[in-house]
């Protein structure tokens, strides 16, 4: 198979910013940065940022979910 002709990778997301995974739950923003705080959602942070793992979404919202 030549370069032009590859067939498309889908790429499964391992983690969603803040701003994502309230979109995807129809949430604001704050939300989850107050179920973060609370401990009701876990993040992963670093280098002054913060990610929720997709593994988080599953966790809510059941498998497929993400």
């Amino acid at each position: 198979m030549s370069a032009t002709q590859r067939a498309p990778k889908t790429v499964q997301r391992v983690a969603f910013s803040f701003e994502e995974f309230a979109k995807q739950v129809g949430k604001d923003r704050t939300w989850v940065y107050r179920q973060v705080k609370a401990g009701r959602i876990r993040a992963i942070t670093g280098y002054g940022s913060a990610l929720i793992p997709a593994s988080e979404v599953e966790r809510i919202f059941g498998k497929g979910a993400a």
